[in-house]
């Protein structure tokens, strides 16, 4: 049987087999009642509440600002990975794209060898060298005339400095050349990656989905205003679900991996699933003081829904053949009254598992000694 949380309070015990039913005596209107403790099984848990979950279930957001153009799918539907889920409005990343792409498309054409830019700097330098083959002509004759004193100093001089500057002006082209071709390999490189950058931007008005699964829920719809960062969708796995609950905080120390869970859900009336703890997370939730604590199902329940709420017991502790007392009987100090000849006393009792109803008495007392309970 599964407690229900009533009072605010979080916590929660879980009753095992049916206590035999202790026998209770009274003489008279105004004697009080007594018993005795027996032999039962008892089980104790801690109480938690939470809801059903789908596997890797997250939120869709909007990476730009727009209006939703187009909706492909609907709470309910199944998509695979990579399936669209809504387009926004693109005109602006649309033409930026195109703009990308035609100046890729140029600096691919001026970094050919057949480009204008490249063309021009040929000529130069071939124009560089039909100078430079006509004053090295030039200079050969002079010095031959120079040396056989045909000509001054002064002519020899002017054609050796023509010969030069020929030469550093054929250098000069070649390394213009050079430089050009590195620049439009550059420039053609940055257009290639402008052109990567402005699909990527295209690409983020198409919302697709990062798993297969099911579209739970949709936020958006055809026509509507979005902004970057708003949710449009909850999708997650179609298939079996599990459990997020929440313990409260003075419970947490007690429930550890593997524990059983016993769970009920008001969307199936009165059917109890088992379930069992696999992870329990070390964070608090500040609003409500209590610890997520996830739980698989020991069998696939065949839920369509998530989000239903739930309620369990995480077994803390079994135990049979227990010796126990109804926690009536025993007051917060951990005491009894014992009925005896001569009067009544107080006896001090050591107790082990504790649920909703009993308590377990690991000693102080025996199935023998009738118990006085407190007047109500």
């Amino acid at each position: 049987m599964i407690k229900s949380k009533r009072t605010g309070m979080m916590y929660g015990l879980l009753t095992g087999a049916a206590v035999a039913l202790l026998l209770v005596s009274a003489t008279g209107c105004n004697q009080a009642k007594t018993l005795h403790a027996t032999r039962s099984s008892i089980t104790e848990a801690v109480y938690a509440s939470g809801f059903v979950a789908a596997r890797n279930m997250y939120k869709v957001y909007a990476l730009t600002d727009g209006n939703i153009v187009a909706k492909y799918h609907d709470a309910g539907d199944t998509v695979a990975q990579g399936d669209a889920l809504y387009r926004v409005q693109s005109d602006a990343s649309t033409a930026k794209l195109g703009a990308s792409n035609s100046a890729y498309r140029l600096a691919i054409e001026n970094a050919k060898d057949n480009s204008p830019i490249i063309q021009d700097l040929q000529i130069k330098i071939d124009n560089a060298e039909a100078l430079l083959a006509n004053d090295q002509t030039t200079y050969t004759r002079m010095k031959n005339m120079y040396d056989a004193g045909a000509v001054s100093k002064a002519q020899y001089d002017q054609a050796y400095t023509a010969l030069k500057v020929s030469e550093n002006n054929l250098q000069a082209a070649k390394e213009a050349l050079r430089r050009t071709r590195e620049q439009l390999s550059v420039d053609a490189k940055n257009a290639q990656a402008q052109v990567a950058s402005s699909g990527q931007d295209l690409s983020n008005y198409v919302l697709k989905s990062l798993i297969k699964g099911q579209v739970y829920e949709t936020y958006k719809e055809l026509g509507e205003a979005v902004r970057r960062n708003d949710a449009v969708a909850l999708v997650g796995e179609a298939g079996s679900k599990y459990l997020q609950l929440a313990v409260d905080q003075q419970d947490i120390g007690r429930v550890k991996v593997g524990q059983a869970v016993v769970v009920k859900m008001d969307i199936s009336s009165d059917k109890v699933y088992k379930a069992h703890v696999t992870k329990v997370y070390p964070n608090m939730n500040s609003n409500n003081q209590s610890f997520r604590v996830d739980a698989e199902f020991d069998q696939d329940p065949g839920l369509r829904f998530i989000n239903a709420s739930v309620e369990a017991n995480i077994v803390i502790a079994t135990k049979d053949n227990a010796l126990v007392l109804p926690r009536q009987a025993v007051n917060a100090k951990d005491e009894v009254i014992v009925k005896a000849i001569g009067g009544n006393k107080t006896v001090k009792i050591q107790r082990g598992l504790v649920n909703m109803t009993d308590i377990e008495i690991l000693s102080g007392i025996t199935e023998s000694d009738e118990i006085v309970l407190p007047k109500e």
